[in-house]
């Protein structure tokens, strides 16, 4: 029970501090996903002093794109692991490659099922969906370092049959 308190609270936050310094480093490595963190927040600046220039009111047009950015953070970085995190405390899954590699899946599918991409993606977004399922796997693999290995507790040996 102490487990369920302390440990994979403790660990799931951990990796969603990893998650960030991955994510930061996946625009690093590629141009793509730079482009989309560091040249959407460009934009989103330039478009709201715009606004303020143009004498309109930035505050809603801010609140929305603010609770987008939420959005995604929500679903590239917190409920990919908090997900794999309760269903292998559930299932009792020990694997770090079935973690990692769930958590990398959810990290990748989440934000395309929540932007609704019903087309084929682009190049760019094909970079940008590699990206972020390395950046999931990683934040999988930090949890899964951290509380993964005793996921569930210890399974007890079936008991040997006296004679």
């Amino acid at each position: 029970m102490l487990r369920w308190i302390l440990l994979i609270p403790f660990a799931c936050l951990v990796a969603m501090g990893a998650g960030l310094f991955f994510l930061a480093m996946a625009s690093v490595a590629s141009p793509a996903v730079a482009l989309l963190i560091g040249g959407g927040i460009e934009r989103l600046v330039d478009i709201l002093f715009g606004l303020a220039e143009s004498g309109i009111d930035p505050a809603p047009a801010a609140q929305a794109a603010f609770g987008l950015i939420g959005r995604l953070g929500m679903a590239i970085i917190v409920a990919p692991v908090v997900l794999v995190a309760v269903g292998s405390e559930l299932f009792r899954l020990r694997s770090g490659l079935i973690q990692a590699g769930l958590t990398g899946v959810l990290a990748a599918l989440l934000p395309l099922a929540m932007l609704k991409l019903s087309r084929a993606p682009s190049h760019a977004e094909i970079q940008i969906i590699s990206g972020l399922f390395l950046v999931g796997a990683a934040t999988g693999f930090v949890y899964w370092l951290m509380a993964g290995r005793g996921a569930g507790g210890e399974r007890t040996a079936p008991a040997a049959p006296r004679q």
